[in-house]
């Protein structure tokens, strides 16, 4: 297995654990693996950062109980750099908030210190008739 491959398999390993903390409401693990740098911008486009988002999770402001994260479809390194492209689909509660999520994300790692660290993620929803519509997806995977 190349460098690559294996640094790949740690990204997707990394970003499983990432949404389960998210699930759990796990700010230990989340803080462990966010740069002090991170920012996350949420498919409404409002942006958090590390310390505004850990403390939505820890005071349950945020709650992503019943959203699952499927398999990372793609994921790209380049030298001390990854990126993971998926889908998040489910129920995300704000504030006591029910809101359905359908959406494409894009997660950005980098290595700090020979450790893989979330810097950023993007969540973008996914327009009605076009959820189940991964042709273009399947068409850039064949090519790349």
């Amino acid at each position: 297995m190349s460098d690559t491959q294996a640094d790949a398999d740690t990204i997707r390993d990394l970003e499983k654990q990432r949404f389960c903390a998210m699930r759990d409401g796990d700010v230990d693990v989340l803080d462990a693996l966010y740069t002090d740098e991170m920012f996350y911008t949420h498919s409404n486009a409002t942006r958090d950062t590390k310390a505004s988002l850990l403390a939505k999770i820890r005071n349950q402001e945020l709650r992503c109980t019943d959203v699952v994260h499927e398999p990372e479809d793609h994921v790209v390194v380049i030298g001390d750099t990854a990126i993971a492209a998926g889908r998040v689909i489910g129920t995300v509660y704000v504030n006591g908030i029910a809101f359905k999520q359908c959406n494409r994300a894009l997660a950005v790692w980098a290595r700090q210190c020979g450790r893989w660290r979330l810097i950023a993620y993007q969540s973008t929803p996914i327009p009605p008739g076009e959820v189940d519509s991964d042709q273009g997806d399947q068409s850039r995977r064949n090519t790349i």
